[in-house]
């Protein structure tokens, strides 16, 4: 099979209903607001202190108080009845200077950049902010990843965000040399044909396909942000791209799948945003419609990717965004936006529904809330969010700051 049943459950038979999801909405917000501890943090959750040597507070944007607080300023955005906690973004990088989450690093989901956004988002005027982001974005350049979390591809949906915002040259400049550093490290692999990237994010070296770490990851934002890189590089990106999605699909009928990564082969076939088949269609249902010969294969492609996350059902791991079920939910907004076709939305909101009662039975049993933005309810209440207002989907964190 093309995924594990054994990963996920039946599908909610409660039908979407607008009042409870903006309900659900403004509980999360309430959860997260009284939930704060004295130092700035909020209560680990068991299921994100499994990944951590400790179960100490964290600060990073993926599993900590930064991704917490930036959600909170994309809902106040959003006009929901939020605490802007913004202020305390200062001593929130202090901490995780003095005791990181996993090491002291630059990249956007587990280290400063993270951080760094949503304050400078905060404070725009703020010149040793801006100086102190743009340093650590330089600082990945010439790392080994290539990829999102800590990598090249991750600050450059920060760099290009704030490039689109503000028109200030020095965050064009930073997206076009990790640009150049993700161009120049695409490999070819002479025996299959595939253009992958060798990441070594958890320490071996290893060529990943999806959207957290691997090649459609990064060829979103490089598409992305085309019109800042030489003309001709969109259709290399499409093409290269394309044909490694098709050289390496995992077929059954008219569904599609990805393994892990390869050289080694890890062959997991897996359906969230972070590995698999959800996080495919996120990244590459922004890609630009053009006249390249491949673009018909890339609508059947992300067709039966769909179709997959679909058939596979609900994951049992949780609501979030990262490898849950608003991540696999976005696959749908993404889809409709992309087609205009209703079917997506109306799964999306299905999704939606069950992500409600999961987050509801999860808190009964945990005793407390999941207070993040990837792995938890910050990013939930946002997926919610556009579950209402769809032609604004955008993942937060990564196509949302």
């Amino acid at each position: 099979m093309l995924f594990d049943p054994e990963r996920h459950e039946i599908l909610t038979e409660t039908t979407w209903n607008r009042d409870t999801v903006q309900q659900e909405i403004l509980s999360i917000i309430d959860d997260i607001e009284s939930s704060i501890l004295p130092d700035n943090s909020w209560p680990t959750h068991p299921l994100d202190a499994q990944s951590y040597a400790s179960a100490g507070p964290k600060w990073a944007a993926y599993a900590g108080a930064a991704g917490t607080i930036h959600a909170l300023q994309i809902l106040k955005r959003l006009n929901y009845p939020t605490i802007d906690l913004s202020s305390l973004l200062e001593s929130v990088h202090e901490a995780f200077l003095a005791s990181p989450d996993v090491t002291v690093e630059p990249g956007l989901q587990l280290g400063e950049i993270g951080i760094l956004m949503p304050r400078i988002l905060a404070e725009p005027d703020n010149k040793k902010v801006a100086d102190n982001l743009l340093t650590c974005m330089r600082n990945t350049i010439d790392l080994p990843l290539y990829e999102i979390t800590s990598g090249q591809s991750g600050m450059m949906h920060a760099a290009l965000a704030l490039y689109r915002r503000t028109g200030d040259s020095c965050w064009r400049e930073i997206f076009v040399k990790g640009a150049h550093a993700l161009m120049d490290s695409w490999q070819e692999n002479e025996e299959t044909g595939e253009w992958l990237w060798q990441s070594q994010v958890f320490g071996p070296k290893r060529h990943y396909y999806g959207a957290c770490h691997g090649i459609t990851g990064n060829a979103n934002i490089l598409l992305q942000g085309a019109d800042l890189l030489p003309q001709n590089w969109t259709e290399i990106i499409i093409e290269r791209t394309i044909l490694t999605l098709k050289t390496s699909a995992k077929r059954e009928g008219d569904l599609t799948n990805w393994i892990l990564c390869s050289s080694p082969n890890i062959d997991k076939l897996l359906v969230q945003w972070c590995h698999g088949a959800a996080g495919v269609v996120t990244a590459m249902a922004n890609t630009p419609k053009t006249s390249s010969s491949n673009m018909a294969l890339l609508e059947q492609l992300l067709q039966q990717t769909g179709d997959l996350v679909w058939q596979a059902g609900p994951l049992i791991k949780g609501a979030n965004i990262c490898h849950g079920n608003a991540g696999n939910g976005y696959a749908f907004l993404y889809l409709y936006n992309r087609t205009g076709d209703n079917i997506w939305l109306e799964r999306a909101r299905k999704f939606a529904m069950h992500c409600i009662e999961q987050c509801q039975k999860d808190r009964l049993a945990y005793g407390q809330g999941r207070y993040t933005l990837w792995t938890g309810d910050a990013g939930l209440a946002i997926f919610l969010h556009h579950c209402l207002s769809p032609e604004q989907a955008a993942i937060p964190g990564l196509d949302l700051f």
